[in-house]
């Protein structure tokens, strides 16, 4: 496989763009457009609107569509984009484009492209009507995503030629680096503020148990547990948990999402459980649950003394059938109880 023709930024530093949350410098966010325009039309960009969202922004297009032009995103990102992209998979070859993109910039592709995926989504949600949602969902096939198309411009920055269209295209780069989400067209730009926070879990979901997972200076916000929607009144909700809301939730998946946030086992200790069972592996406890299963766990002491003389206590989720505390940690070890034979208990 061809080497890369540059040094680009790193894995870590495209990251760092696609996720940042610092507020854009408008001036080199307009520089950077300016010079995408020139490549693309001979000339500097027209007027500059911005927005506080995508939300926002997808509003702003619906409403002056006639008077903001042509869309120009055709010309300075698809175009160059199949251009490129045909000439590095003739250069390359099928498995060595595809690993190419998994060595460039596959670790972040899906988190992108389901933040961009979502956010749209959200925006769309925001019209008030059928007909207004297909005008802001239109509106939204415009947009170039500035920062999030990390997910496939560091590809191109690092078997970046002195082809035209890869001129463009690392033009765009330099714009993803300045802004949030964007629209060119003939007669306006319109650049969106970046998000003020972006909360992902190790999977890379938005997902947060204490406010908006994602969030922009306007109000415009996505609520997300493990990537899952949820309301904002139940994300407020999550913020002040007792064992007395999560067993008056009747929705057994927010139930689940409850329990999650709150911690099973800390559920079983202020819900003022008895444990069912108890051996020499530790002690067996189950709390029923209205409509769904039981929550079971065994509680185990490690007989390993901490430095302050202290031994720490561990959880361990088991099957709700389980019979006693010696099991369940068989359990965990893929054994029946019989097979599981400790000779030292740490």
């Amino acid at each position: 496989m061809s080497m890369p023709d540059t040094n680009p930024k790193t894995a870590d530093a495209w990251r760092r763009i696609a996720f940042s949350t610092e507020p854009i410098v408008h001036e080199a966010a307009v520089r950077a457009v300016n010079a995408l325009y020139a490549l693309a039309t001979g000339a500097a960009a027209p007027e500059i609107i911005w927005c506080a969202s995508p939300a926002e922004a997808a509003r702003v297009v619906v409403d002056r569509r006639d008077r903001l032009g042509e869309s120009l995103r055709e010309r300075m990102r698809t175009q160059p984009w199949e251009s490129a992209r045909g000439a590095l998979f003739e250069r390359l070859g099928g498995a060595g484009f595809v690993r190419a993109m998994r060595e460039t910039c596959g670790e972040i592709t899906p988190t992108v492209a389901r933040l961009v995926e979502q956010i749209g989504a959200a925006a769309v949600a925001e019209g008030k009507t059928e007909q207004d949602r297909t005008r802001l969902c239109l509106a939204l096939t415009f947009a170039d995503h500035g920062q999030h198309d990390a997910a496939w411009l560091p590809l191109f920055e690092a078997y970046r030629t002195a082809g035209a269209a890869d001129e463009l295209l690392h033009a765009l780069a330099a714009v993803a680096e300045q802004t949030h989400w964007w629209w060119p067209f003939a007669n306006a730009v319109v650049l969106c503020e970046r998000p003020i926070a972006v909360h992902l879990d190790e999977l890379g979901r938005l997902h947060h148990g204490d406010g908006p997972a994602l969030a922009y200076a306007d109000g415009f916000e996505l609520y997300r547990w493990r990537g899952v929607a949820i309301p904002k009144t139940f994300a407020q909700t999550l913020a002040a948990l007792t064992p007395e809301i999560i067993r008056g939730e009747r929705n057994a998946e927010l139930r689940r999402i409850m329990l999650e946030h709150y911690g099973h086992d800390r559920y079983i200790v202020d819900s003022g459980a008895e444990p069912i069972q108890q051996d020499e592996a530790g002690r067996l406890w189950q709390v029923r649950l209205p409509g769904d299963e039981p929550i079971t766990m065994v509680e185990v002491v490690n007989s390993t003394a901490e430095p302050d003389g202290t031994h720490n206590v561990y959880w361990l989720r088991v099957p709700p059938n389980t019979a006693t505390a010696k099991a369940g940690v068989a359990w965990t070890f893929g054994l029946t109880e019989a097979e599981y034979a400790p000779l030292v208990q740490t």
